[in-house]
């Protein structure tokens, strides 16, 4: 996927912060004040990989690490204040999950069968995945 300036735009917006592009990067940045916890959202929509493919690259530098999601097939707005960054092939999905509060999760190769799985059915130690990924799969190809 490749980011568009609209895509940018509804992304800022849900995150109430503005991107700046810096370098061939949007870069927003986001804190919260409450937990004085800062997060750095990068969102790098050409990236060349040595194959000649383009893809885009999303990173998150928090105090707590450093996150990258490669080959951004989609992204989703969940509203309030998410966006689900996601990266998805036939058989598993990762995705990056960053929220205006400045907190951020990853999943990262997460079988696609377990999103059409009961979840009574479920180990526990998927479940989570398995709930927050569900919110995806009607943007998934």
């Amino acid at each position: 996927m490749i980011f568009g300036k609209e895509d940018i735009r509804k992304i800022s917006k849900i995150l109430n912060a503005e991107a700046e592009f810096v370098g061939g990067s949007y870069i927003i940045n986001l804190f919260n004040k409450e937990l004085n916890q800062l997060l750095f959202l990068s969102i790098n929509s050409d990236t060349d990989y040595a194959n000649d493919e383009d893809s885009s690259i999303i990173s998150v530098q928090t105090q707590y690490g450093y996150f990258e999601l490669h080959n951004c097939t989609n992204y989703m707005i969940f509203e309030p204040d998410e966006v689900i960054f996601i990266s998805s092939n036939e058989e598993k999905v990762s995705c990056l999950i960053v929220s205006k509060d400045a907190n951020c999760s990853m999943f990262s190769d997460i079988k696609r069968a377990i999103l059409n799985t009961d979840i009574s059915q479920l180990d526990s130690s998927v479940l989570l995945a398995a709930m927050q990924l569900s919110l995806i799969e009607k943007v998934l190809p």
